[in-house]
C-alpha cells in the first residue's frame, strides 16, 4: 500500500493533516472545528454529581422500574430530581 492508497483508504490528503495540525499548535484552530471528546452535555450548565447510599432492595426495585420505562438508572433519577424541582 502506498501513500495515496493510505489517503485514500483514510479519506484525507497527509498535506491537509500536515496544515491541520500546524494550525492546532500555533492555536490557529478556526472556529467551530473543535471535536469534544466524551459523553454530550446534559444541560445548558456546569453539571455536578449527586450521590447517595439506599439499601439493595431499594436499588433492585428501582432499576426494575427504569427498566419498566425503557430508561437505565441514571437517566429515571434524574428524571425523578427534576421533576422535584419542578414541584417543590
Amino acid at each position: 500500500m502506498d501513500m495515496k492508497d493510505l489517503e485514500r483508504e483514510l479519506g484525507f490528503d497527509i498535506d491537509e493533516l500536515e496544515k491541520a495540525a500546524e494550525a492546532y499548535e500555533n492555536d490557529e484552530w478556526p472556529a467551530g472545528r473543535t471535536t469534544r471528546l466524551g459523553r454530550p452535555p446534559i444541560a445548558d450548565e456546569p453539571s455536578a454529581v449527586l450521590s447517595t447510599r439506599v439499601g439493595e432492595s431499594v436499588i433492585a426495585a428501582f432499576d426494575e422500574k427504569a427498566k419498566q420505562h425503557g430508561q437505565t438508572r441514571t437517566e429515571r433519577l434524574r428524571e425523578l430530581v427534576l421533576l422535584d424541582t419542578l414541584i417543590a
